[in-house]
């Protein structure tokens, strides 16, 4: 994956993926090979940001009402989730992305 494989691959259409929810200016998919659990879902803004520590708090809302939709619909359909993001060194991806996953452990992003 390389430094931004969101925007570069994602956003534009260039890999197919299965969309839960999507805003003017987020997305929320299942990623092609999901890294953990029973269910694994990424919500990113469509625009770069490097991570939670570059975002601005209009983006900021409206991104985490949607992890808030994608986290209701796992705590529906599976009883809970984990929800997370990753900074520095742990961020492998360097988009800012959220993790809303069932079961399974920690996820490597």
């Amino acid at each position: 994956m390389g430094p931004d494989c969101y925007c570069d691959e994602v956003i534009p259409g260039k890999i197919e993926v299965e969309v839960l929810a999507q805003t003017e200016n987020t997305l929320a998919f299942r990623p092609p090979l999901p890294g953990f659990g029973t269910d694994h879902v990424i919500v990113i803004p469509t625009r770069h940001v490097s991570s939670l520590l570059d975002l601005d708090d209009d983006l900021a809302l409206e991104l985490l009402a949607t992890v808030k939709t994608v986290a209701a619909q796992a705590v529906d359909q599976h009883g809970g989730c984990q929800v997370l993001t990753t900074l520095g060194s742990e961020q492998h991806n360097r988009h800012l992305h959220w993790h809303v996953a069932v079961g399974g452990e920690s996820p490597v992003s």
